[in-house]
């Protein structure tokens, strides 16, 4: 609960720093399957309940092409002998609500009433048509219920409700209102929110990848004796590197740097050290975060400092917890 909780915090943290910077660079960081205590290689598909969106197998396609580091996860099952897991649900959901509203238009081409000019003998438009065109608001919604179920035993290892919605918004300008509807749209955008569901399902199920968009420390202190006009270029012309994602020349680059400077650069430590939690070197990283620290009290960046050694310590934590879950 308390790495739960915080994860949570992180994720706020995450949200305002990223406010403040426009320069980031995105890390992926390996987390475990939600089901902690069991290995889950081989997998049935059982039938689901009210599946007119083909959730099933949605979910079936998913887990055969789950690969992570590039190995297979998972290995589906037609039956329970030598089965892990099954995964059996309930769709609870599957609708399509809509409001019909109209839209106004002036139609200059049609003309309402008209003024004669006898003298001239003409006459002008002084009230165009208006035309109502009518106008639908969609909300398309899928709500699923899985249970992933240990044979045998039938002991329960997970279980969770998802609930996804699409929106959107469909004007009949120049084409006549459907008065009579077909089931066709509501399957066809439904069938793809289970597909998506069906992701976060698995996603759920296994070890997967997290993004975050991590903000880069963009320039050097020009009020610290520390640098000069040169530190100052070479740090700028890293940080260019590093925004188009060459993280070997931008290490170079803070390599360099780092050593004249003889570690004392908050400010190219704290960049070499997203470099290598982008390269996925985790220990390293946290290492260089915490020494970066000792060498700032700038509040601001502190904020940067402190969210990230929190959070190359959880997401240590959840890649040992991953890597034991993979086959």
């Amino acid at each position: 609960m308390k790495l739960l909780f915080n994860i949570f915090v992180l994720s706020l943290v995450s949200l305002f720093i990223n406010g403040c910077s426009a320069k980031r660079l995105t890390i992926k960081s390996l987390h475990p399957s939600k089901i902690e205590k069991e290995k889950i290689y081989t997998i049935k598909v059982d039938r689901f309940f009210h599946d007119d969106v083909n959730q099933a197998i949605s979910l079936e396609s998913r887990i055969e092409d789950k690969i992570v580091d590039s190995k297979r996860v998972f290995k589906l099952k037609n039956d329970d002998f030598g089965t892990d897991a099954v995964i059996t649900g309930d769709v609870l959901n599957s609708s399509l609500r809509y409001e019909t509203y109209y839209k106004t238009e002036i139609d200059y081409s049609r003309c309402r009433y008209y003024r004669y000019d006898e003298r001239n003998r003409s006459r002008q438009c002084i009230e165009h048509v208006i035309r109502y065109i009518p106008c639908e608001n969609r909300e398309y919604n899928v709500t699923t219920n899985i249970r992933v179920i240990k044979p045998i035993t039938n002991d329960l290892l997970f279980s969770k409700t998802y609930d996804k919605s699409s929106h959107e918004n469909v004007c009949f300008d120049y084409r006549p209102y459907p008065f009579y509807r077909t089931s066709g749209d509501k399957y066809n955008i439904n069938s793809k929110i289970a597909d998506q569901i069906a992701q976060d399902i698995v996603d759920d199920i296994s070890p997967h990848y997290v993004y975050y968009n991590i903000n880069i420390i963009e320039e050097l202190d020009d009020k610290n004796p520390l640098y000069n006009k040169s530190h100052e270029k070479r740090f700028e012309k890293s940080v260019d590197l590093l925004v188009s994602k060459n993280l070997d020349l931008a290490f170079g680059e803070l390599d360099a740097l780092d050593k004249e400077l003889n570690s004392q650069s908050f400010e190219v430590l704290y960049n070499m050290a997203l470099i290598y939690e982008a390269n996925n070197k985790l220990e390293i990283a946290n290492k260089l975060y915490i020494q970066a620290r000792t060498l700032t009290l700038d509040a601001k960046y502190l904020d940067f400092i402190n969210y990230a050694i929190e959070r190359t310590s959880i997401n240590l934590e959840e890649k040992i917890k991953a890597k034991s879950q993979l086959p």
